[in-house]
């Protein structure tokens, strides 16, 4: 949350012509249609699903949808399961990496309403960290967007080029 992932797959998109797709695009749609928006609506939500119809829910919702592109960025995949499921698919996991005040500070920007610090210890976000921690490929996100241009180019440029 507020690491700059959805930065990066727009930048990816914008120079590199990767399609951006979120595995959160059906469980935002679903909250949206009941008018529950919150972040902790919707953790409760995709986390209610993967328990009734299983932990890849949301993967196979995406792959099926998607799965047919050639260059696919997906900005949100934080848990152990999503991992795992798209690294079989060959997939190349990166992890964005930023200071949580910084984070804190960016999540407040996008929403009007008093973001709970406890969703950061939501399972949700306690698997994402341990997924960054599995990634070989780490983005650093603590300054401007240019010096994140940088380095998302500086570690990438090898994978994205063509």
């Amino acid at each position: 949350m507020g690491a700059g992932k959805s930065t990066v797959a727009k930048y990816l998109t914008n120079n590199f012509n990767y399609f951006s797709c979120a595995l959160g695009e059906k469980i935002h749609s679903e909250c949206r249609l009941h008018g529950n928006e919150t972040r902790e609506e919707m953790q409760q939500y995709g986390q209610a699903m993967r328990k009734i119809f299983g932990e890849n829910i949301w993967c196979d919702y995406l792959y099926t949808r998607y799965g047919n592109k050639e260059k696919i960025v997906i900005d949100d995949a934080r848990q152990i399961n999503e991992f795992y499921y798209f690294l079989a698919k060959n997939y190349l996991p990166i992890a964005v990496i930023t200071q949580d005040d910084i984070r804190l500070q960016r999540l407040q920007k996008r929403v009007d309403y008093v973001i709970d610090v406890n969703t950061f210890n939501h399972e949700t976000e306690v698997q994402a960290r341990k997924c960054v921690s599995m990634c070989d490929i780490k983005i650093y996100n603590d300054s401007t967007n240019e010096d994140l241009y940088k380095e998302i180019e500086n570690k990438l440029l090898r994978y994205i080029d063509g």
